[in-house]
């Protein structure tokens, strides 16, 4: 008999053993290249946070770059990384210069930059939150504008902005090169700046601690920059069966993230802050994810208009990127939806 049951429990452990090939090649693994650490990569965070990439049969690794986009797109050409998550000007700056490179998804439809400005500047200029738009950027006269790098995005935001309220973008306002968002909350709240241009969740921050107000939503006081590309997922061309199935994969893990941000931010935030922010305040984060959450909605998709108005957005911050893009003519060579509604279809 006992001999019987030794039996047994060798060809079950047998059987255990010959399955656990299959069950580990079940699993694929998706690596992500992260261009920088910002909460404006929601569906990234919330898709770590939730581990929605579990139920699409992916284990994930993000690859943080500390150079940066241009180091995330090195890691993707190098096939260090399966995806790289970036800024659309900084993939379209690749593609020009000739590197195979394909936008898979968009991660954030609008731009998520807000002006965030000292009470003093509003006292000063007379101007309130609730103004005519024109009104309130007209207030960056004689603004010193802090920025974590001169000639960077923060720059060139706050210029192209200052331009839009009628002042000379060249003259009108003064640029100082601060530091990361910790510094320039400091210089705000020391009154060594007048305004920063930071995305989510800096200018609750600044409220918070009274020491700045949001005067401007970039991405929802301006239609041309409510829809577009803003960041976005970019693969390496040419993609082979093996890697279409992985990008649509990850772009359902994506959606799934996506989706609980917009139906349920306060617990898909408290699961980002505990995971990745553990030191920020908690209502930040959800102040956060609900400001930014329409950037997400439509789950990845892009389309021509939205890279209509990133060209146009371009062109008017004066970028040169050394070839002529047509949004229409570069469906499924610069940027392509199949993946997203391939993922959609299941």
């Amino acid at each position: 008999m006992q001999s019987t049951r030794g039996l047994i429990r060798a060809l079950t452990l047998a059987a255990t053993l010959s399955l656990l090939p299959t069950l580990a090649s079940a699993q694929q693994s998706v690596r992500i290249a992260q261009g920088f650490a910002s909460l404006s990569f929601l569906p990234l965070w919330g898709a770590r946070a939730l581990n929605t990439f579990a139920p699409e049969g992916l284990t994930h690794t993000v690859l943080n770059s500390p150079g940066g986009d241009p180091a995330a797109l090195a890691a993707l050409d190098a096939g260090d990384a399966d995806l790289a998550a970036v800024g659309t000007e900084s993939a379209l700056r690749a593609v020009a210069k000739g590197q195979p490179f394909e936008i898979v998804y968009n991660l954030m439809s609008k731009v998520t930059l807000e002006l965030v400005v000292a009470p003093s500047l509003l006292e000063k200029a007379d101007v309130k939150a609730g103004d005519p738009l024109e009104k309130r950027i007209a207030a960056l006269k004689g603004a010193t504008v802090g920025v974590a790098a001169v000639g960077g995005t923060q720059e060139t935001a706050a210029r192209w902005l200052a331009a839009k309220g009628g002042l000379n973008p060249k003259t009108d306002i003064k640029i100082a090169q601060v530091g990361g968002p910790v510094a320039l909350q400091a210089a705000l709240e020391n009154k060594r700046i007048d305004a920063f241009v930071l995305s989510p969740p800096e200018g609750y921050l600044a409220a918070k601690s009274d020491a700045g107000t949001i005067l401007v939503l970039l991405g929802d006081d301006f239609p041309l920059l409510a829809h577009q590309p803003y960041l976005v997922l970019v693969a390496k061309k040419p993609i082979d069966d093996k890697a279409s199935e992985l990008i649509a994969k990850t772009a359902r893990a994506m959606q799934a993230a996506s989706t609980a941000l917009v139906k349920e931010p306060e617990s898909t935030a408290e699961a980002i802050q505990k995971q990745f922010f553990a030191k920020a305040v908690p209502a930040a984060i959800v102040a956060a994810v609900k400001a930014m959450n329409s950037g997400v909605a439509d789950g990845g998709k892009l389309d021509v208009k939205a890279f209509e108005n990133q060209f146009v957005f371009s062109k008017e911050v004066g970028t040169v990127f050394g070839k002529d893009f047509d949004a229409t003519a570069s469906e499924n060579d610069l940027w392509t939806n199949q993946f997203v509604e391939r993922a959609s279809r299941k």
